[in-house]
């Protein structure tokens, strides 16, 4: 596992010296951070399903339908930062029920950050996936796994052989290049590691939103015979996974 931050580059994120540094002291023992594909998983739930906030106040949130997905963010959290966070209902969500977990620790959003999670609205900024995990197959692995878990979906219609996988991701389009940029990282890493096809395509449809920033989305979908490669390689975590292995078992596939 290669290092991606040790204590001092993350102290120099800080202005203030003294009393603040006697502060952090407590978290020096998570130092130096190292690639691995729990982190990886972590950044792909931030990218997909979360929000990291930067200053003046350092947070970050994860929110998902499926509360297992938050016991499994949570169980990480531990795993590498030694802190748990409790799960709460969304009061403000008006499209259906869904769950937060808060990450009120200013420290370890810092941290995140480092390790490439990007902050604000991501639809408006540009970002990539980190290079420590394009260079690592198992860090690249775990996270296209939690980024279809997160927003991927199967497609099953009878007229076609065999089921299609699709992952989609809005952007400005002022930045839409950016994205399609990202998204073709993610393809290219298929390819190399695991021999997947993929197809990225940008639909007609667009959106405007409240501050009438006009966004699009970027699609890729896998196909064929890449579809049981990608079960097998890659694939979802939870329930996904189980629907996607009963309708390969149906075909035949």
């Amino acid at each position: 596992m290669g290092q991606i931050l040790i204590y001092s580059e993350f102290l120099n994120t800080y202005k203030t010296r003294g009393y603040r540094i006697n502060h952090l002291k407590k978290y020096e023992k998570l130092f130096p951070i190292k690639s691995n594909p729990l982190l990886a998983g972590i950044v792909a739930n931030l990218i997909y399903d979360g929000h990291l906030q930067g200053n003046p106040i350092w947070r970050a949130d994860f929110t998902s339908k499926n509360k297992k997905d938050l016991y499994y963010f949570n169980r990480r959290l531990y795993s590498l930062f030694k802190i748990r966070r409790k799960i709460r209902k969304c009061t403000s969500n008006t499209f259906g029920k869904s769950f937060n977990l808060g990450v009120n620790c200013s420290p370890v959003a810092r941290i995140l950050s480092l390790c490439g999670v990007p902050s604000g609205q991501k639809v408006l900024i540009s970002f990539d996936i980190p290079s420590w995990i394009k260079e690592d197959k198992e860090c690249f692995r775990e996270f296209c796994k939690r980024c279809f878990t997160c927003e991927g979906g199967i497609m099953h219609e009878k007229k076609r052989k065999t089921p299609q996988v699709r992952i989609s991701m809005w952007k400005d389009k002022k930045i839409i290049e950016e994205g399609i940029k990202f998204m073709n990282n993610i393809s290219e890493g298929m390819k190399k590691y695991f021999d997947i096809n993929t197809t990225i395509t940008l639909p007609k449809s667009k959106c405007i939103r409240k501050d009438n920033i006009k966004t699009t989305a970027i699609k890729m979908y896998i196909c064929g015979a890449s579809v049981k490669k990608f079960y097998e390689e890659v694939g979802f975590d939870g329930s996904k996974q189980q629907s996607l292995k009963a309708l390969l078992s149906k075909r035949n596939l």
